[in-house]
C-alpha cells in the first residue's frame, strides 16, 4: 500500500492503483471527486432558468452551453466514481453541493457577476486539481478547467454589457455585495485541516488562506479597474473567516 504522500507526483496514481493507496488519500481524492458530482448537477439547475433572462440571442446561445457544459461537468466527474464501481448518488447525498449554490441566481446581473467572480475562484482551485496524483481526476480537471475560462469569459462580457446603462451598473455593484464574498467563502476555512491534508497527499500546493489573498488581490482590480466600482481594500472588510472549516467547499 501507498503511503508515503512525499512520493506522489502529479497523474502517478491510476485507476488500477487508486485501491492499492494510504485511505485517508482515497477518502480525500472521494471527498473532492463527489462534491463535483453534485455541485456540478446542482449548479446546472440553478443556471438553467438564465437562459431565458439573457438580454440578447447571442447571451442565450452562450447560457445555454454554459449549462449544458456544467451537466457535462457531472457527468464526467460521476464516470470517475463509477468506474470505481461506487453509488455516485449515495456520496452525492451525503456531501452535498457546495456552499456556493446556496445563495440564489435571481437575475441575470446575478448570472454574470457569478460567472465573472465564483467560476474564477473555481479556475484558482482547478489549479490545483490539475496537478492531482490521481490521473483520471486530473485528466477530467484539466478539461474542465478549459470550459471554466469560458464561462468566466461569458461572465465577464455579460457585466460589460450591463455597464453600459446606469440601472445596469447599479445591478452589478449589487451583485458584487452578494456575489464577492461567496467566492471568497468558496476557499474554505482559515487553518483547515482537511486542507492540509489535501496539501499533504498534493492534490492541492496552497492554502486556503493564500488561495483566497490571490483571487481577492485579482479580483479586486477587476472590479475596481476594469467595472469602475468601489470595494475596500482590506478582505477582511469584504469577507471575514468564522473558523469554520466547511465539508461544503472544495
Amino acid at each position: 500500500m501507498q503511503n508515503v504522500a512525499e512520493k506522489l507526483e502529479a497523474g502517478s496514481v491510476s485507476l488500477q492503483d487508486f485501491r492499492q493507496q494510504d485511505p485517508e488519500f482515497q477518502e480525500l481524492m472521494l471527498n473532492i471527486i463527489s462534491i463535483h458530482v453534485a455541485s456540478e448537477m446542482y449548479g446546472a439547475d440553478c443556471f438553467e432558468p438564465s437562459i431565458l433572462k439573457a438580454p440578447t440571442a447571442e447571451f442565450k446561445m452562450r447560457m445555454a452551453k454554459t449549462v449544458m457544459e456544467e451537466y457535462g461537468h457531472h457527468l464526467r466527474f460521476r464516470q470517475l466514481m463509477e468506474e470505481l464501481d461506487l453509488d455516485w448518488e449515495e456520496y452525492a447525498r451525503r456531501k452535498g453541493h457546495l456552499t456556493t449554490f446556496d445563495t440564489p441566481v435571481d437575475t441575470w446581473a446575478d448570472q454574470v457577476v457569478f460567472l465573472a467572480l465564483v467560476d474564477r475562484a473555481a479556475a484558482h482551485q482547478f489549479r490545483h486539481f490539475v496537478n492531482s496524483p490521481y490521473q483520471p481526476f486530473q485528466k477530467a480537471c484539466q478539461e474542465t478547467l478549459k470550459e471554466e475560462y469560458g464561462h468566466v469569459g461569458l461572465g465577464m462580457d455579460g457585466v460589460k454589457h450591463l455597464l453600459q446603462t446606469e440601472e445596469g451598473r447599479a445591478q452589478v455593484e449589487a451583485a458584487v455585495k452578494i456575489w464577492l464574498p461567496v467566492g471568497l467563502q468558496s476557499f474554505g476555512g482559515d487553518g483547515s485541516k482537511r486542507n492540509e491534508a489535501y496539501r499533504r497527499w498534493c492534490i492541492k500546493q496552497d492554502t486556503n488562506e493564500n488561495m483566497r489573498l490571490a483571487y481577492f488581490q485579482q479580483v479586486r482590480n477587476i472590479i475596481t479597474q476594469d467595472w469602475g466600482i468601489d470595494i475596500p481594500e482590506d478582505m477582511n472588510e469584504v469577507w471575514r473567516s468564522d473558523g469554520d472549516d466547511t465539508e461544503r467547499a472544495y
